[in-house]
């Protein structure tokens, strides 16, 4: 089986690069073609993610037809293809002029606000428009390292080009293994942690939250943070909006502890999923449907 992962990764890889070379060596209004090509692999490739998407929009979206299900999926797989793109061609062109539509911030004072308080600021958002352009836009616009909580990619040949597309981004990238004491650290150096709390955890590591209706698990660590150490909180999303890009902060959440810290953690881990939903719900086809974020929905059949 090891083997096997290795073949598979070594192939992946040699696509992987094939593709760069390519853009790297055409002009850049190729795009239009490759977002084509994309698109038409997304739909016919693989069976597996497809399946996760119906499977997720029917949970959401439990009244829309057979037909809006599908018109549905055809945007989120017209959405991803862009953004993939997007990622590729300002990676490997580095010009963000040519490759992004005009982007357009709102509120970005807020941040400053925050930081104001020497606490540093830990800013959460989900998968949802291009996340991978949050950092890249509040480095240029705070000048400020943007220190970012992921994992290593399955396939390791690609991981270090990831890892460098995200410092060239504006990202420094704290792996989750080591994440909990290299964020305090940061935190009390008033620097700003960028998070996605929006996909599925084992039961074990969250709290149970209600998410469109179902009852899912949810990752705490955001919760954890502010309740322990008040350091202040502060939603952010990037959206596309016809001819645009929209990145929007919103308010630092205020949340009235109670005594009970177990209650605390998980009505304000509801409160950040409450936000998560209500921005998927403005553009429904913008969110990361790939992810099989109802797999431990709580009393349903998930075979």
């Amino acid at each position: 089986m090891q083997k096997e992962n290795k073949l598979k990764h070594r192939i992946e890889f040699i696509i992987f690069k094939a593709y760069i070379l390519k853009v790297k060596i055409l002009p850049h209004f190729f795009i239009k073609l490759d977002r084509i090509i994309i698109l038409l692999l997304f739909r016919l490739l693989s069976k597996k993610h497809s399946n996760i998407v119906n499977k997720n929009l029917k949970i959401v979206f439990p009244h829309y037809s057979a037909d809006q299900i599908s018109s549905l999926k055809m945007d989120v797989y017209s959405h991803f293809s862009r953004i993939f793109l997007e990622i590729i061609y300002l990676f490997v062109k580095k010009n963000p002029n040519k490759t992004l539509l005009k982007m357009t911030n709102k509120n970005l004072e807020k941040i400053s606000e925050v930081l104001s308080k020497n606490k540093g600021a830990i800013i959460f958002s989900a998968h949802f428009g291009n996340w991978e352009l949050i950092p890249f836009i509040l480095h240029k616009e705070l000048n400020k390292t943007i220190h970012s909580i992921a994992r290593k990619m399955d396939n390791p040949f690609i991981e270090n080009y990831v890892a460098e597309f995200r410092k060239y981004m504006g990202s420094e990238i704290i792996y989750k293994d080591k994440a909990i004491r290299a964020i305090l650290t940061l935190l009390e150096k008033n620097e700003i942690i960028y998070l996605l709390i929006d996909q599925n955890t084992i039961t074990r590591e969250g709290v149970i939250v209600d998410f469109f209706g179902k009852k899912v698990s949810a990752i705490t660590s955001v919760a954890q943070l502010h309740l322990k150490k008040d350091i202040p909180v502060i939603p952010a999303f990037i959206h596309y909006k016809k001819n645009e890009i929209v990145f929007e902060v919103l308010d630092e959440v205020v949340f009235n502890k109670g005594a009970d810290h177990n209650e605390n953690v998980q009505q304000l881990t509801q409160v950040y999923t409450n936000i998560i939903e209500q921005n998927i719900k403005k553009s429904p086809c913008q969110w990361f449907w790939f992810h099989n974020r109802w797999k431990d929905s709580i009393g349903e059949n998930n075979d």
